[in-house]
């Protein structure tokens, strides 16, 4: 068994899958260090429930919003400078790195403290200070891409200085890493292409089974069908648009929407706007406050009908598949995705278990919606196969063996 240090900019409680990682090797019996930084205010709590519950250790770095925020503030200020001087990057590495990730340095210097035979990278600023890490300690470093980050551009506005320099530090690391792995098929595929390296292992971003309910809920024969959809975020651009669009096509049918988040700006009087416009009700609109991560399956459960809806406007939402569609396999949700290049995939392998549709197609998502509220035999069908494919396939218990013989196999080469 080895040492091993995961490394993330972001908090455990809003990063699921850098939580998972470290379950998984710790379970296993490696020493397992989380080094992160804090991001957002409403997180700490979470984060420290979650943490309550864990063996493996996490620190964090670059202050935070309370007892060290004058460290906080220090290195956000340090950081939006450094975003703000792009023509100076080519004259300055300090000034690239500060401008790619707050805590940076920070990560670099705990993680080079951590003596670990084995640092692995979430993201692109943590890449970089893994890279020093190991160099440091003549050790083993891999990078985890949850997602495609040099194409997280609109594509029709054309890559950023900042994106450019992610690209600039992924080119120059990633050749170098031991191992990287992709959430998704199309995500590992994107970077082989773009910089020749061997083709990532993918790791599905599915969730362990014992956070789901024991068995699948039974559904009402005749009650209202319930649509569900949720993020840290309820905004504009996130698909919601479609979803009252299409019931504005379905009066007359029982259909509740229900989002789980935190609302942003007046998006809520927004969307109720077009609710009303469109003939949608109100109160067939359902609001839900924030939960954490590990209850979200269970959450789900209480739902008919899940909701993935993913744009096409960059690269990186094309090629990812959301979270969510994991989610409600192992709740028995029936899905409904759009059809992006990486969320097609799967919804091809359920096949009756959902049905995808189109960005902005709000005739085809009614048409599917009509066809589950009338037939409620097939939708229960859709929801039965869902929970099976979520059962033999899409969940961690299976998934995170890749991980374990990924880092196994690094660890017993790099002896």
């Amino acid at each position: 068994m080895g040492r091993i240090c995961l490394l993330a900019p972001g908090q455990p409680s809003v990063d699921p899958r850098l939580v998972k990682e470290a379950d998984a090797l710790h379970e296993v019996g490696h020493e397992v260090q989380v080094l992160c930084s804090h991001m957002i205010p409403w997180a700490d709590a979470a984060d420290r429930e979650l943490l309550q519950t864990r063996s493996w250790t996490c620190t964090y770095v670059g202050g935070d919003f309370n007892g060290r925020s004058a460290e906080y503030w220090r290195t956000s200020l340090r950081h939006a400078l450094a975003r703000r001087l792009p023509l100076a990057w080519p004259l300055s590495d300090r000034l690239r790195r500060y401008a790619v990730c707050r805590v940076l340095p920070e990560l670099a210097g705990a993680a080079k403290r951590a003596r670990a035979d084995l640092y692995i990278a979430h993201y692109t600023g943590a890449l970089v200070a893994a890279a020093d890490a190991a160099r440091a300690n003549r050790a083993l470093f891999g990078f985890d891409a949850e997602d495609f980050e040099a194409g997280s551009y609109p594509l029709t506005a054309g890559p950023s200085p900042m994106d450019r320099l992610v690209e600039r530090f992924e080119r120059q690391y990633l050749p170098r890493c031991s191992y990287v792995t992709a959430a998704s098929p199309g995500i590992a595929e994107a970077y082989n292409a773009k910089y020749g390296i061997p083709l990532p292992t993918t790791i599905l971003n599915v969730f362990p089974l014992a956070e789901r309910p024991r068995e699948l809920r039974a559904m009402s024969p005749d009650g209202p069908v319930r649509l569900y959809w949720f993020s840290q975020t309820i905004g504009l651009g996130r698909g919601l648009e479609d979803v009252i669009q299409a019931m504005g096509q379905l009066k007359g049918c029982n259909i509740e929407l229900h989002v789980r988040g935190r609302w942003a700006g007046r998006y809520k009087e927004a969307l109720f706007s077009l609710a009303t416009s469109v003939g949608v009700l109100h109160q067939q609109i359902c609001s839900h406050d924030p939960e954490p991560q590990s209850e979200m399956i269970r959450l789900a459960a209480m739902n008919d009908v899940g909701l993935a809806l993913e744009r096409k406007d960059t690269e990186n939402h094309d090629l990812c598949i959301a979270n969510k569609i994991f989610t409600y396999l192992l709740a028995g949700n029936a899905v409904i995705a759009t059809a992006t290049r990486g969320q097609q995939l799967i919804m091809e392998t359920i096949g009756d278990a959902g049905f995808s549709y189109e960005p902005g197609d709000v005739n085809g998502l009614a048409r599917g919606l009509r066809l589950w509220y009338e037939n409620r035999n097939i939708l229960q069908k859709a929801r039965q196969e869902s929970w099976d494919w979520g059962t033999r396939r899409f969940n961690w218990d299976l998934e995170k063996k890749k991980l374990v013989q990924q880092v196994g196999a690094v660890l017993h080469d790099g002896r």
